[in-house]
């Protein structure tokens, strides 16, 4: 397998779990947070604010620049 066909594959198993996780959301309500509430849970105290931005410039800085 090429490295093209490895990324393709990769991209299309997230869609797949991301299209999973729509259908699951949709059908058992209670089970998923929204969005907006898990964001706010993850981003409740100092130590998880700082994670999440380290983390996002990590991920800025590794694939995002060019």
């Amino acid at each position: 397998m090429s490295d093209r066909v490895i990324v393709i594959v990769g991209f299309l198993v997230v869609l797949v779990i991301a299209l999973g996780m729509v259908v699951v959301t949709h059908v058992h309500r209670d089970l998923v947070a929204p969005l907006g509430e898990t964001i706010a849970y993850l981003t409740g105290n100092r130590v998880a604010r700082i994670v999440a931005v380290l983390v996002w410039a990590w991920v800025g800085w590794h694939f995002l620049v060019r």
